[in-house]
């Protein structure tokens, strides 16, 4: 399984960040990893699934877990079918909410 740049919440958000700024297609390349671990949409969004529940675990199930969940699973739909902006949108909307969640 790849590994993926954060072990709490607060590198999650940065995560967040990077995938939304490089999905669906522009991820830079990943030095020191086998070709089937270079970024991906699909290997970036499993990724934020598994932020996701690494953030729930180190916070307890927040409402705002679920509604994240939610507007990550409606983001991959979007640029699944092309639609960029709206995809961009759902994970920008998902990045403000986990701001709300304290870190450090």
């Amino acid at each position: 399984m790849a590994k993926f740049p954060f072990t709490d919440l607060h590198g999650f958000k940065d995560y967040v960040g990077f995938v939304k700024l490089c999905a669906p297609d522009l991820f830079p390349a990943r030095q020191g990893v086998q070709p089937d671990e270079q970024w991906t949409l699909e290997l970036a969004f499993v990724g934020l699934r598994e932020g996701l529940r690494l953030s729930a675990e180190e916070k307890g199930p927040l409402g705002i877990f679920s509604e994240c969940a939610a507007l990550i699973e409606e983001a991959f739909d979007a640029y699944s079918v092309n639609h960029v902006r709206d995809g961009y949108l759902k994970l920008d909307a998902a990045y403000n909410l986990l701001k709300k969640v304290p870190t450090r």
